[in-house]
């Protein structure tokens, strides 16, 4: 393997790899669905993140494929359990089949909605929530998601940096940039600004927000 000027393939590849279902799965996001999944750096932060809070019950909205789910799934326990929300039914079945083939089937709830019609029928509380859906409706699953979480309990999101959009320097903007652009800052304000809530950005991927829950 050539070696990158910043050093990227040596971190990569000590902390980060795909295994081959993973880059299974990926390969199969980019010939029949849109690449909008997290980066395997996101992907292994949340494993990571999961694992050190003891997750043992996980909300995530907007599945895909199941590509972060896979993530999520390998951080927890035998027991632990997974409820992932989706609004695409050819989605939800292509991830359901992932799933199955990661050998998480058991642990995993694909439940096929709009995620804010979803998360009116849940009940808490979750150990984490994961945020990487439509991201107009940001602020709005802060709303219904904290209520669901418990005390000490993880909220994290991904694309908080929007290619640069959030802060002000978009990269291609359009209507529709600028409007899911604004609703991440309006996001990211709140999780900032929120008593209740520990939070940070970590510059991986396109931007990776970790709330913690206050007690």
């Amino acid at each position: 393997m050539t070696q990158s000027h910043d050093g990227t393939d040596f971190w990569a590849d000590r902390f980060w790899a795909e295994d081959d279902l993973l880059a299974a799965l990926r390969a199969d996001i980019a010939a029949r669905a849109p690449r909008i999944q997290i980066q395997a750096e996101a992907g292994a932060a949340l494993t990571t993140l999961l694992m050190a809070a003891g997750a043992r019950r996980v909300l995530e909205i907007g599945t895909l494929f199941g590509y972060s789910g896979v993530w999520i799934g390998r951080a927890l326990p035998e027991d632990g359990t997974l409820d992932t929300l989706e609004l695409s039914p050819t989605h939800a079945e292509a991830a359901r089949e992932w799933f199955d083939r990661a050998g998480l089937g058991a642990k995993v709830t694909v439940h096929v909605g709009a995620a804010l019609d979803t998360l009116r029928t849940l009940t808490g509380p979750y150990d984490a929530v994961f945020l990487d859906a439509d991201k107009t409706e940001y602020p709005d699953y802060l709303d219904r998601c904290l209520p669901l979480l418990r005390p000490g309990g993880l909220l994290i999101a991904d694309n908080l940096f929007r290619r640069g959009a959030v802060a002000g320097e978009p990269e291609a903007p359009d209507s529709a940039v600028d409007e899911r652009s604004a609703a991440v800052r309006v996001f990211a304000d709140r999780i900032a600004s929120d008593p209740r809530l520990q939070s940070t950005v970590l510059p991986l991927g396109d931007g990776l927000s970790v709330s913690v829950l206050r007690g």
